[in-house]
């Protein structure tokens, strides 16, 4: 399953690197960069593996031997990256290894290859610092939602500027609610169903103020974009800063819900890691904008790995 999305580097004359690795429940995201003196980020790189830690978890409560596997496999490609370019490298982890009761099974051989330990992060950590990654290059102090699918939960963060007023970490995922809810492939009307009234059901716990216009992170959302931009392969200048409307975003969920998992995968700008869980995460992304009360989905090629330089 190992499936890796690497951009051009960003600029190959700088030193002065550091390095982050976001362990999430379907890839694995290396960011190489640097903060320059005016506070802005100079990105080198950003990498991202799909690796699903989180494989069945959320069923049996333990981590896959396989799917660590397939982590520690890609850990030691990006501790390689790190070594190469003289890099400090902090590691955090998140609900794929919050969710189990056998943690230390990845953690302690992670920690190995990495040569230092990983930081579990814990679900208000997680929010936060996908909020801050956005709030950080925000220009101004006004309202701001934030919404980051990962493939085991979904953080829904809203503020003001840098200053945060709701922070939830929901325990739905594109991963863990294909895993819940599709038994065909394409998925019924009744999966579908069950999909979106799991994640309507979750996020009503969390009261917001309607708002018109939501920030998506995160690969569900990316990838969407792209496919709705109709890129032949991902570019992260035109997917970031994208916006699309309620009912683009609902049109284009419903078409890959006609699809086979096959037939999503031989569209160049998804691949094969996200092929079979994308109807779900568009459909957590669908119930998300409905509870906010958004008209507009704004995209940003961001996430917690942005607001740890």
């Amino acid at each position: 399953m190992l499936e890796s999305h690497k951009p051009p580097l960003a600029a190959s004359g700088e030193t002065g690197w550091s390095a982050v690795i976001d362990i999430g429940s379907n890839s694995c995201l290396l960011l190489v960069a640097r903060r320059r003196a005016d506070g802005s980020l100079l990105v080198h790189s950003d990498t991202s593996t799909v690796t699903r830690l989180s494989e069945g978890a959320a069923q049996c409560g333990r981590l896959r031997p396989e799917a660590i596997a397939r982590t520690l496999a890609c850990l030691e490609t990006y501790a390689a990256t790190a070594r190469a370019l003289g890099c400090t490298c902090r590691a955090v982890a998140t609900e794929a290894v919050r969710m189990v009761a056998d943690a230390d099974r990845f953690l302690e051989p992670a920690a190995k290859v990495l040569g230092a330990p990983v930081e579990l992060l814990s679900g208000e950590q997680e929010a936060r610092l996908s909020y801050l990654s956005v709030a950080l290059e925000h220009p101004t102090d006004e309202s701001l939602r934030v919404l980051d699918i990962g493939g085991g939960s979904t953080e829904l963060v809203c503020g003001r500027g840098r200053e945060i007023h709701s922070s939830e970490s929901h325990p739905i995922g594109s991963v863990r609610l294909t895993e819940a809810h599709v038994t065909s492939d394409p998925p019924s009307p009744a999966n579908l169903a069950a999909i979106e009234a799991h994640a309507q059901r979750v996020f009503a716990a969390q009261r917001i103020d309607p708002y018109p216009e939501l920030c998506g992170l995160a690969g569900t959302i990316t990838s969407a974009a792209a496919l709705g931009l109709g890129l032949a392969r991902y570019e992260r200048h035109r997917v970031d800063g994208s916006r699309f409307s309620v009912d683009q975003m609902r049109a284009l969920r419903d078409e890959l819900a006609t699809e086979s998992s096959e037939q999503r995968a031989s569209r160049p700008a998804l691949g094969p890691g996200r092929a079979d869980v994308i109807v779900a995460g568009m459909t957590i992304l669908l119930c998300a904008l409905q509870h906010c009360g958004a008209q507009t989905l704004l995209v940003r090629d961001r996430g917690l790995r942005y607001a740890l330089l």
